[in-house]
């Protein structure tokens, strides 16, 4: 995965930076490596995440999935969010290597884009990434977009589906 993503978790510590920084080393991922152009293993980002998820800090999560689109640099190709989320599945696999799961995405017939998330990703990490595009300001150009959440079942191939609409 791609090593600037990983640095994203950083800023969502705002706070308590120095907690941000324990969390990334107790899992084995060091500054110096969180160069943009770095790729770091997948699995102990994924570790963090999950500890993150089990200790309950589901808002942390969600700014941390957020962050990451935040300091996100979309090509000019992406005009809008709905370009960025059609699109989420083949940029998802541009910033990881192997095989790491899909977003499923679709346009419905009211315009809105529904987003099926069958990731290794914490559920609210992906609910934090897809409001982080929702409002990135390139993007939505002053229009504002709503962001509907459903848990996927236990067990199942997909965590989370989340429907995204223009106000």
């Amino acid at each position: 995965m791609r090593a600037a993503n990983v640095k994203s978790t950083l800023d969502a510590f705002k706070l308590l930076p120095a907690a941000g920084i324990r969390l990334i080393e107790r899992f084995h991922l060091k500054l110096d490596d969180l160069r943009p152009d770095n790729f770091v293993p997948v699995q102990s980002w994924l570790d963090a995440l999950h500890e993150l998820s089990r200790s309950g800090n589901a808002s942390i999560l969600r700014t941390v999935g957020s962050a990451i689109i935040e300091n996100a640099d979309f090509p000019p190709t992406f005009q809008s969010v709905e370009d960025v989320l059609l699109a989420l599945d083949a940029i998802y696999h541009m910033n990881h290597k192997g095989d790491v799961g899909h977003y499923r995405v679709s346009q419905l017939d009211d315009g809105s884009v529904e987003i099926r998330c069958e990731t290794p990703y914490p559920r609210q990490f992906e609910r934090g990434l897809v409001e982080g595009i929702a409002r990135h300001k390139r993007l939505t150009k002053g229009a504002s977009y709503g962001v509907e959440y459903a848990d996927g079942p236990q067990g199942a191939d997909h965590t989370c589906t989340l429907r995204v609409r223009k106000k």
